[in-house]
């Protein structure tokens, strides 16, 4: 792939380790990444409770999703407010996770799988483009690398905060909890879209 950064000859200043840029954004793909955690931890023993022993169908439906939504959707974050995108992302993943919570049937978990698939295609490229739209050239590495470690925890974090709601109020009550997760980090990035970078909306 060519290179998309303007070449310059003058020298810039060492970038900040943990970027400032990155951190409202990053906490609000924290809160979805986190939440959608909740889909691969506990999203077969939901689909066993009801009923399907080939639980890889959940995970295969918001596979597809993502993917084919990624690839519909690409230019969308640079088309619209990248942080209003990220926000309604979560709130979308948000309402996935109730469907899978509070619905008692094998179609809840499939669909509200397939919600969750949409919020995760969508928020991703959108906390990125947020975070690219105000930090320079030169410092797009490590705001790259500052949103990233909030994946990782994400990842790592968001099973465990589940989990420790599931084994004292069962699995519904898990996802309950990881909606409100993501209902947070919505609330975050739409409150504060300036704050994480004015020439992001």
């Amino acid at each position: 792939m060519p290179e998309t950064r303007q070449p310059s000859d003058a020298a810039s200043p060492p970038a900040p380790l943990i970027h400032p840029a990155a951190l409202v954004p990053g906490l609000g793909l924290f809160t979805g990444v986190a939440a959608g955690g909740a889909l691969f931890a506990f999203g077969a023993l939901r689909a066993a409770e009801l009923g399907l022993n080939a639980w890889s169908v959940v995970l295969l439906v918001f596979g597809s999703v993502v993917g084919t939504c990624r690839i519909l959707f690409a230019t969308l974050p640079d088309r619209v407010r990248p942080l209003r995108l990220a926000a309604g992302a979560l709130a979308t993943g948000a309402l996935g996770l109730v469907v899978v919570a509070v619905v008692p049937a094998l179609w809840g978990v499939l669909v509200g799988a397939a919600v969750l698939g949409v919020g995760t295609a969508l928020l991703t490229p959108a906390v990125f483009v947020a975070i690219f739209a105000v930090v320079p050239d030169s410092e797009r590495g490590s705001a790259a690398g500052t949103a990233s470690v909030f994946i990782d925890l994400g990842l790592g974090g968001g099973p465990m905060i589940v989990g420790f709601v599931a084994a004292a109020g069962g699995i519904s009550a898990g996802f309950l909890a990881a909606a409100a997760l993501a209902t947070g980090g919505a609330a975050l990035l739409a409150a504060r879209p300036r704050a994480a970078g004015a020439r992001a909306d």
